[in-house]
């Protein structure tokens, strides 16, 4: 009786992590970059494609990082000529589809830096999804013109 008590503790034991890897296994974070800012700079800009693996959207829905004062969501978009960033509540990834943050689209906005962070320097930050998964991502800061050379090399090796 003992034996099967066990074996079937384990059973359930296993089954509950396995449906945990699987949730956090459904979303993937590829090519994690923040741009360089000058020394002092009040705010920076992280980029990254979020790839959702799963058979239903996903959201993001917050950020933070150890590094910053703040993390927000935000989205740049164009109203009479003008860009303008806009704070979004949160940013869907469509099931089996992806969003790209990219300069001039999504980005995060990493308010007040609490030191001064240059390109090959690695932050960590923390996505937090609706469902109340999260997941701690290394970014590799990176001047803007490698960031963006680096951009076209993954996409263009990616076969998009």
């Amino acid at each position: 009786m003992k034996k099967s008590s066990i074996g079937l503790v384990g059973f359930l034991l296993m089954s509950v992590w396995a449906g945990l890897a699987q949730a956090s296994d459904q979303i993937m974070v590829e090519d994690a970059w923040i741009r360089e800012a000058p020394p002092g700079a009040a705010a920076m800009a992280g980029y990254m494609i979020l790839h959702n693996h799963g058979d239903s959207e996903r959201s993001l829905v917050s950020a933070s990082s150890p590094a910053f004062a703040s993390v927000q969501l935000h989205r740049t978009v164009m109203e009479e000529g003008m860009a303008k960033m806009v704070h979004q509540k949160a940013i869907t990834v469509p099931a089996g589809g992806s969003v790209t943050f990219k300069p001039k689209d999504y980005h995060l906005m990493l308010m007040k830096p609490k030191q001064a962070l240059k390109a090959g320097d690695t932050v960590e930050v923390t996505l937090v999804f609706e469902d109340g998964n999260s997941m701690t991502v290394p970014y590799e800061v990176r001047s803007a013109s490698d960031g963006m050379e680096h951009r076209a090399m993954s996409h263009g090796h990616m076969g998009h």
